[in-house]
């Protein structure tokens, strides 16, 4: 005998959708609309016009300018159903397991420190009445099987795109999924702020400004989300070569939805190259706190070469990792011992659909 289907699934009109490739949004506003950028100072190696490649030296790095310490983040998720509102307003319910693990290195080791993991159930809720929304928590949470904490995501901004976009509900309810797995690596970070530690992704994301004389923190950025670059460093950028980095610039941290509020020294470093790679693959772009970086290393950029250098050196070399050219060794295990921790996707998507009153492939 099957469960009852969900009342708020029931009453919404749930249909079982799968992870169909992302679509246009529906714009309300002209194209080409300037929208705010990051404040950023290119001229802190070099001037502006000067940029040219830096090649990365052989010298290695020094107690406290490398990391002992790994925090990685997982997402792991899609739309499974589909519900929609009095309006008509398609609403898709993303299901995703989201973690965070933080390894140390001791000798030619690692060690887990901390593995968090957690199933969550994110949709813009806005549009329903908030009783039926917490009387579907509360549904979620204690089904057994499922045990899903729902998240609700914020309502898109109807001046910019249509309520009846399906792309831009989604997206708000990736958002909400990925700032839960923010929240657990924050939680990793937390737990040991007393060694040099690199974090998988911009430092915005997971911290504020340390302390200046604090142990180093490090992040590593391998999608580049902004433009931060003049046109002679994309041009910089895209002749770099093997071992060889970008001048040093500053990100100035600003409060807005794409920056936080900690201030970074970067450049792009390229980790790997070759005849098969595309000219913007193979970098990726490194960080550490602005303050660390003037106040502790006294902006030595010799600093900022031992660091590369030791970033070449623990890059991967497994040829059968797809993002191999752009991910570091120890990265790749903290992702290889989170991911076991992880329920199969097909699992926990089917019993949702059998929560729903659904099949899989939305048979009755």
């Amino acid at each position: 005998m099957r469960n009852e289907p969900s009342p708020f699934l029931k009453k919404y009109g749930a249909a079982a959708v799968g992870a169909t490739p992302p679509q246009p949004n529906i714009p309300l506003v002209p194209e080409g609309d300037e929208k705010s950028k990051s404040a950023v100072e290119r001229a802190v190696e070099m001037a502006e016009a000067d940029w040219v490649p830096v090649s990365v030296a052989e010298t290695p790095a020094r107690p406290g300018e490398f990391p002992v310490r790994f925090i990685d983040g997982s997402h792991t998720g899609h739309p499974v159903l589909c519900v929609k509102t009095e309006l008509g307003w398609p609403i898709p319910l993303l299901l995703s397991e989201v973690g965070a693990v933080a390894l140390r290195s001791v000798g030619r080791r690692f060690e887990r420190e901390f593995a968090a993991v957690d199933r969550v159930l994110s949709f813009v809720a806005d549009p329903f009445p908030w009783e039926d929304v917490e009387a579907f928590a509360a549904d979620m949470a204690n089904k057994s099987e499922l045990r899903l904490r729902v998240l609700p995501a914020n309502l898109p901004d109807l001046t910019e795109f249509s309520p009846f976009d399906y792309e831009a509900m989604r997206s708000q309810a990736r958002v909400r999924a990925v700032e839960e797995m923010k929240n657990l690596e924050r939680l990793a970070l937390a737990v040991d702020r007393g060694v040099p530690t690199l974090v998988d992704g911009p430092l915005s994301r997971v911290t504020g400004n340390p302390p200046a004389d604090s142990p180093l923190l490090i992040g590593i950025a391998k999608m580049q989300e902004a433009a931060y670059l003049h046109d002679a460093g994309w041009r910089t950028l895209l002749n770099l070569r093997p071992g060889q980095r970008t001048p040093v610039f500053k990100i100035v941290g600003v409060d807005g939805k794409n920056e936080g509020r900690i201030s970074v020294a970067t450049w792009f470093l390229k980790l790997a190259g070759g005849s098969q790679l595309a000219p913007n693959w193979g970098y990726v772009r490194a960080e550490v706190p602005w303050d660390q970086f003037a106040v502790q290393f006294r902006g030595d950029f010799g600093f900022v070469n031992r660091l590369s250098r030791w970033l070449i050196d623990a890059r991967c070399r497994s040829q059968s990792y797809a993002r191999m050219p752009v991910s570091l060794d120890p990265i790749v295990r903290a992702e290889d011992c989170l991911k076991p921790l992880f329920t199969p996707f097909p699992v926990l998507a089917n019993r949702l659909y059998r929560t729903a009153g659904l099949f899989r492939g939305g048979e009755l």
